[in-house]
């Protein structure tokens, strides 16, 4: 690197800081907004009056590629006033509000915190699981006290228990907890996401990011898994500049099951997996098709996926891509079925994937779902939705 490129970064660093301290403190001045739920027909049938609950930040997904959830097993978790609780279908408290944080049911329980410590409780509130373990420390990193600003709910999303298992975080390290709370695999990890389909999860080590088996064993390192879903890993070289990195696909004895790399790649959904293979010209966005598990193009490279569009996936037979454009344009999405014909040309400026048969989409500042054939379904007046779960959708007024 160059002085003059040296001095740059830092300008644009400094650059950086100055506009997020900005950021915060402008709108920390605002007043907080209050959540309530919608059903599917758009009536409002449990009134605004959250203080807080789980955002829909990554397109009706959440970062382990499951679908997003208010409702789980149904109850969900609000905030009123300071704590958190869980309330019912109807609004009302079944746990009361006494939690500093708190995650989704999954398997019967679900994740609290009291201080700096989690452990999990059943439906009725009992404590199974007792606040042993340890929540991240970076928490204090990303929290504020306003409630749009204060990511550390987030935290909450990979403590779920999945194949019978859940984070088990003593210190900075991760393992997994049975359901009784006992320790089955160390906690040897930096970060570690659910079990997934498969019996494999996603864990961070030294020399990057891998999967283990239910047993503990770390996949061969040097394929760097990132993923697996309907039978191939999703892998790369190890390489972290974009111009040099690729990635593949393996079968779960190591063997490729077609030769091709890409620039980018996502795991199999229904069939299919979205896949960069590049190289472009500068200064115009990778573009991006779909292949079978056969690495057979079925879909040509003509679409524009963001980085944490999630509902790029097939979901329900619909995938939710954008145009491909200049570097520093803003794609509009659309929604595309197996044989990528538009089903809704790119109108909208976000579209999650479809949950329970509709699709949370953002046009002119208007929030709204789309059904299954991408008509405009639902109307809200909303300042933010989210996708429904077991039913409703939350809103923020």
């Amino acid at each position: 690197m160059s002085r003059k490129q040296f001095i740059a970064l830092i300008a644009l660093t400094l650059l950086a800081a100055v506009l997020s301290r900005g950021y915060r403190l402008f709108f920390g001045r605002l007043s907080p907004r209050k959540w309530g739920f919608i059903d599917k027909t758009g009536a409002l049938v449990i009134p605004v009056q959250f203080d807080d609950m789980a955002r829909d930040q990554y397109g009706g997904r959440t970062l382990y590629h499951r679908a997003f959830r208010n409702f789980s097993e149904g109850l969900c978790a609000v905030r009123f006033g300071k704590k958190w609780g869980f309330i019912d279908k109807k609004g009302n408290f079944v746990i009361e509000p006494k939690y500093d944080n708190a995650g989704v049911f999954s398997e019967g329980l679900a994740c609290v915190r009291v201080g700096s410590k989690y452990g999990y409780i059943d439906k009725t509130g009992k404590v199974m699981i007792p606040m042993q373990f340890d929540w991240p420390s970076q928490s204090k990193d990303v929290s504020s006290d306003n409630p749009d600003l204060d990511m550390t709910k987030m935290l909450a999303e990979p403590l779920v228990f999945s194949q019978g298992l859940a984070v088990a975080r003593k210190g900075d390290k991760c393992g997994y907890m049975d359901h009784t709370g006992r320790v089955v695999i160390e906690p040897a990890f930096f970060a570690a996401q659910p079990f997934e389909e498969g019996g494999y999860a996603s864990v961070t080590t030294m020399t990057g990011t891998s999967l283990i088996d239910k047993a503990g064993k770390l996949m061969d390192p040097a394929s760097h898994c990132l993923g697996f879903a309907q039978g191939l890993f999703l892998a790369f070289n190890g390489i972290y500049p974009t111009d040099k990195r690729r990635l593949f696909y393996l079968t779960k004895d190591g063997q490729r099951p077609f030769p091709q790399e890409f620039l980018d790649a996502r795991v199999f959904s229904e069939g299919l997996a979205a896949v960069a293979p590049g190289p472009v010209p500068p200064g115009i966005s990778s573009a991006y098709g779909y292949i079978d598990a056969s690495g057979t193009a079925v879909i040509k490279p003509q679409f524009f996926i963001a980085g944490n569009n999630l509902a790029a996936d097939f979901v329900d037979g619909r995938a939710i891509v954008s145009q491909s454009g200049m570097l520093l344009s803003v794609p509009l999405s659309g929604v595309i079925d197996r044989t990528g014909r538009w089903i809704v040309r790119p109108q909208y400026d976000n579209i999650s994937s479809y949950s329970e048969g509709l699709a949370r989409a953002l046009i002119n500042d208007r929030w709204l779902f789309l059904d299954m054939d991408g008509h405009e379904a639902v109307q809200t007046q909303a300042r933010w939705v989210n996708s429904f779960s077991e039913g409703l959708a939350a809103v923020m007024q």
